[in-house]
């Protein structure tokens, strides 16, 4: 039984919501089901620590940080373990997590030693004569954020390091589905020194706290990583405050006559399949030449029916379980619905729960939901095309952002492709997955995308101040 971290506090409820192993399909533990209740008892304490947060020094900030990053290389492994029980994932990927985890605190330590003030001229303006000014940065104050299953280290990560750089206290709601390495965290950060306030973690139902969090009028920023749906309901109910999403979509391979087919079914197996497609950088629709379209199939097929369903912990497992059997029937469903529509199954196209055996699909039809959403389950939809110009087209018109991975030997064609493709990311003959840092989000309130590093992240967790003096004259 596992409580909720408020303000350095272990605090139970009345209720508790159960953990499950994906592999196992077993209880592996409980989590207490936080209320309203204890989301204002965390704002309340964490109003109190942002201001201790606000007086410690940026160097004092980055000993944390680094602190922080020294223990979660001490505990890579139990760590790595504990997200293979909760979330499912194969345990190379797990280890993945916890060395990305770690690098974004140690690149949040290093932050802090960067300039966060900007000079303002005053003297350029006609009465700023003998004028000088400067933008310094101050944190928000509570920044809170609504976290996913799938990568629930990294996503707590890149909140929690930027968010004490910039001096503000954190509050955190972890995926039900995966709560127990947040949790873990949580106590990290406390032994690095992070004051008890200036910290909580509510775990329970997301529809209880998740939206209390985005209301309170406490609460300075909320960041949110999910649906669009819930994504989309959250900064309606958020009031004045800022919101930052990470939102559903797609990632996308086009190859091009030039391709070598070899890398395009690399990228394909890789990124396609990686935790069972469950993340926002797996492959769900591959656009091929027609004329190169039968050879990629045949390349594909055995490689994809090569993937090793069984226990993640194993190092010889190559396809991890889809989260819960509530997600194996969803990935069916979508598949059933594609094929009655007249799509043509290559392969796969079979729950095993836990698993869902990795699926080809091509013909599916724009209306069909595996077209339009993102199944976030082990399918790939392959599309041969006759012409490069209508086919980029056809991408732009996609329901939801998508990031691009192109294969060509053509240098002049790779820069064409990436100019016209309205994609929130391109990568020239490299897999459509992301680095650590800088990250995409969209920002459902200021309704644009940015790509950030990490010293960016940290100014949007901090607010301009101009601080500036008047004219000075010497005395004898």
């Amino acid at each position: 039984m596992q409580k909720m971290l408020i303000g350095g506090h272990l605090v139970g409820a009345e209720h508790w919501v159960e953990v499950w192993d994906p592999y196992a399909q077993q209880v592996l533990d409980h989590v207490a089901r936080g209320e309203a209740a204890h989301v204002d008892q965390a704002v309340r304490l964490a109003q109190r620590g942002a201001e201790k947060m606000r007086a410690k020094s940026l160097s004092e900030r980055a000993h944390i940080l680094r602190q922080v990053a020294r223990l979660l290389h001490q505990e890579r492994h139990s760590l790595a373990s504990l997200l293979v029980q909760e979330t499912g994932k194969l345990i190379h990927e797990a280890h993945i997590e916890v060395d990305r985890a770690r690098m974004v605190f140690e690149l949040s330590a290093e932050a802090c030693h960067h300039p966060r003030a900007t000079q303002f001229p005053p003297e350029s303006f006609t009465d700023g004569a003998s004028r000088f000014g400067f933008w310094a940065r101050e944190p928000l104050g509570v920044v809170s954020a609504i976290l996913a299953f799938n990568l629930p280290l990294a996503h707590a990560a890149q909140t929690t390091a930027p968010a004490i750089a910039a001096g503000n206290a954190i509050i955190l709601k972890p995926s039900r589905e995966a709560p127990l390495t947040v949790l873990r965290l949580g106590l990290l950060l406390h032994r690095a020194g992070v004051p008890e306030e200036a910290l909580s973690i509510l775990t329970g139902i997301g529809e209880e706290i998740g939206y209390t969090l985005a209301a309170h009028t406490g609460v300075n920023l909320l960041s949110f990583i999910g649906s669009r749906e819930v994504g989309v309901t959250l900064s309606a109910g958020a009031g004045n405050k800022r919101i930052e999403t990470e939102l559903e979509s797609f990632s996308v391979v086009l190859a091009t006559e030039s391709a070598a087919l070899e890398e395009v079914t690399d990228a394909i197996v890789l990124c396609g399949f990686m935790m069972s497609g469950q993340s926002a950088s797996a492959v769900q629709h591959v656009w091929v030449p027609k004329t190169r379209y039968a050879s990629l199939v045949a390349q594909l097929i055995p490689r994809v029916e090569s993937l090793t369903p069984g226990n993640p912990m194993d190092e010889t497992t190559t396809l991890p379980p889809l989260i819960n059997s509530h997600a194996v029937e969803r990935v069916h469903a979508w598949v059933e619905e594609a094929i009655a529509q007249g799509a043509q199954q290559l392969t796969g196209g079979q729950p095993q729960t836990p698993f869902y055996m990795p699926t080809l699909l091509s013909n599916v039809p724009s209306q069909c939901k595996l077209y339009r959403e993102a199944v976030f389950g082990p399918v790939v939809i392959l599309h041969p095309y006759e012409a490069l110009t209508s086919t980029l087209g056809i991408l732009n018109a996609l329901p939801l952002p998508y990031r691009l991975a192109v294969y060509t030997q053509n240098l002049s064609e790779a820069f064409e492709i990436a100019r016209h493709a309205n994609a929130l990311s391109v990568h020239i003959n490299d897999f459509p997955v992301l680095p650590i840092d800088p990250v995409v989000r969209g920002d459902l309130q200021e309704h644009h995308l940015c790509f950030e590093d990490m010293l960016q992240r940290i100014d949007r967790l901090s607010r301009p101040k101009y601080i500036g003096f008047g004219a000075m004259r010497l005395t004898d």
